[in-house]
């Protein structure tokens, strides 16, 4: 019983030994991503900032976009069900109707629904 014991724990110790002594495995190296060249990073933009297509198009002013995304509020209101008046419903809740610019538009600005009547 004790030989078997020792040749058991010899042949562990010698499978230890050869898979230690084995190469490490190979890890793929990781592109630098700083250093892409691609054609996304090159070409939308002049040197102001403006994209090239959007040269003659100017960014709606505040009171535009509120009152676009005040038009999206009043359609969410028409479809609300839950009975609380609309001074106490927020805009932004209305995530159904608004479009992703009005719901940005409506947590940087809270407005309540009745605001937009």
């Amino acid at each position: 019983m004790r030989s078997i014991a020792l040749l058991f724990a010899t042949l562990v110790l010698a499978g230890s030994m050869t898979a230690c002594h084995t190469k490490p495995p190979r890890q793929v190296e990781a592109l630098d991503p700083t250093s892409d060249k691609g054609t996304d990073m090159t070409g939308g933009e002049d040197s102001s900032g403006t994209l090239k297509g959007e040269a003659g198009k100017t960014k709606p002013s505040e009171d535009d976009m509120h009152t676009k995304c005040c038009t999206s509020c009043k359609e969410g209101l028409a479809k609300d069900r839950t009975g609380q008046s609309p001074d106490k419903i927020p805009c932004a809740d209305y995530t159904d109707t608004l479009s992703p610019w009005c719901l940005e538009h409506f947590r940087g600005k809270p407005t309540m629904a009745a605001q937009c009547k």
